[in-house]
């Protein structure tokens, strides 16, 4: 006989499971995308046209690119791969997978498409978005980045697919950032029976606008990475108005507000004392000369939600005077010290300032801070820091033999004690250590391990009784990803073979 406590758990399971069984109820909330970040694979990809992720399949038949760390070669690695125009890097949005596809100016546009998982309904809304990011070794950056959906499955013909996509990057934007993913977004309304969704640019060239970002490129076109793909269904999962993030600005600079999501049909600002400042856009550039809270106010497939963002005006911003940095090759720092770097830098007008944070960066990777310097706050102030770490793993440089030295970025962000920030110029600095010791990380592990050393030839792994598990031939570079997702629990052995055809290895443990 139940109790009265499993008695309610049960009926609670039960109503739980009619929801889901209610259409356009219980399932709205959820992606009607399967597989949206391509991490669902039958075969590891290998730089074959063939290569997909699974139930995605590719219309044009060739083209688009499949990206992931499972690839037992950097050819088509997450973060390191080789495309068209050259070596290319970047980090998975989430996962370790991504798509990669044309464009702009090839022989055809790629696209990928899928079956969602279930069919649009006539009058309803729904939200659409993916995130892109232009790979770095193209010259080109392009508009046009787009989400098609039909009630058919649909073919390009000589090469294009012509169609009005639902989801479309804002107002046409171009879209040059290779470092961070970009959202594109927006809200429509359904026609009815739509079931499949077509990734990719639906316009000719001569209809796409396009900049050259890159100069020194390996190819004359736009390829992006995709990755993170959804559809969701508005009824049960309102969509909230969204101003922005509270920032602080300089007196004179500019800052945007709101957000970049295309399709919502009433949406009004407003100023503190309720006057209108501006409609129909989602998101646009402000330059306020006082601190200024600006107020959203929308109505989305019936819902209405209102937001705030506040711009604080920092009216007397810290002068930078200078700032400069410099590696250890034009400097003296005594021996066995190692490759370092130098900074230097002079300020005025601190005011109410807590302290400095030193930042660096590899190329096309996000500024991290490396040290915290305490603030004078005087009228005039100079300041120094010695990075001794700047050849530390995992920072090493990712580069093949003969492309050159290492190269690092430098600034100061400086922090008041209001939370306010600025920063300074940009530094590069130009290292000419080389990796000497091999690194392993993390250790253990139990999925992916990364390695560094000196131009690799080859990587081999065994098992404690001397058993070769695992073996790669490299082309000289000094970082790669191995996944190891197949070993077994224990103590490996990697061995590496450099440039110089000598060994060295390192303990690797699997958990």
């Amino acid at each position: 006989m139940l109790t009265v406590h499993k008695l309610f758990i049960k009926l609670l399971c039960g109503l739980v499971i009619l929801l889901w069984m209610l259409p356009g109820k219980g399932q709205s909330s959820f992606n009607l995308v399967p597989n949206p970040s391509f991490e669902q694979y039958s075969v590891c990809p290998s730089a074959s046209i063939s290569d997909k992720p699974d139930i995605w399949y590719k219309p044009d038949l060739n083209g688009a690119g499949y990206l992931n760390a499972c690839s037992p070669s950097n050819l088509s690695g997450v973060p390191i791969h080789y495309t068209t125009a050259g070596s290319g890097f970047q980090y998975a949005k989430s996962g370790i997978a991504y798509a990669l596809m044309f464009y702009f100016n090839s022989s055809a546009h790629n696209y990928l498409q899928i079956q969602l998982t279930d069919s649009l309904k006539v009058g309803n809304c729904y939200y659409g978005e993916c995130y892109v990011n232009l790979s770095n070794p193209f010259k080109v950056a392009c508009n046009n980045q787009a989400m098609l959906l039909t009630k058919q499955a649909v073919v390009p013909s000589n090469g294009i697919l012509l169609a009005n996509p639902q989801i479309e990057n804002y107002s046409n934007q171009i879209i040059k950032d290779t470092l961070n993913w970009v959202r594109i977004s927006s809200v429509f309304v359904a026609h009815g029976g739509e079931q499949y969704l077509t990734l990719g640019n639906f316009r000719y060239d001569n209809q796409t606008n396009y900049q050259v970002v890159n100069p020194t490129g390996g190819y004359f076109g736009a390829a992006y990475y995709i990755d993170d793909v959804s559809i969701y269904a508005l009824d049960s999962l309102p969509l909230k108005a969204d101003a922005g993030l509270d920032t602080t600005i300089a007196l004179g600079d500019s800052t945007f507000i709101g957000s970049l999501t295309n399709g919502i049909p009433n949406i009004t600002w407003y100023d503190t004392g309720g006057n209108v400042i501006d409609t129909g856009r989602p998101g646009f550039y402000v330059q306020p000369t006082t601190t200024t809270t600006y107020i959203i106010a929308q109505t989305v497939c019936g819902y209405y939600s209102r937001d705030t963002v506040t711009v604080t005006v920092n009216l007397l911003p810290l002068h930078w005077l200078e700032f400069t940095a410099e590696s250890s090759s034009s400097l003296s720092f005594g021996e066995g010290r190692g490759e370092v770097t130098l900074l230097r830098w002079q300020t005025a007008n601190e005011v109410n300032l807590s302290n400095y944070n030193i930042q660096r960066s590899l190329p096309g990777k996000a500024f991290t801070n490396i040290a915290q310097v305490p603030a004078n706050n005087k009228p005039y102030n100079e300041y120094s820091y010695v990075d001794d770490k700047a050849f530390a793993s995992p920072l090493s440089p990712l580069r093949r033999i003969g492309e050159g030295p290492g190269v690092r970025f430098y600034r100061i962000q400086s922090i008041d004690k209001d939370g306010m920030r600025s920063y300074s110029t940009i530094k590069q600095v130009t290292l000419n250590s080389k990796l000497q010791t091999l690194s392993i990380y993390p250790n253990p592990a139990k999925a992916i391990v990364n390695i560094e050393y000196a131009a690799m030839k080859e990587i081999s792994i065994a098992d404690v009784a001397g058993r070769v598990v695992l073996q790669q031939h490299l082309y000289g570079v000094h970082f790669t990803q191995i996944n190891i997702g197949d070993l077994p629990k224990g103590v490996f052995f990697v061995k590496i073979i450099g440039a110089d055809n000598k060994a060295i290895a390192q303990k690797l443990v699997v958990e």
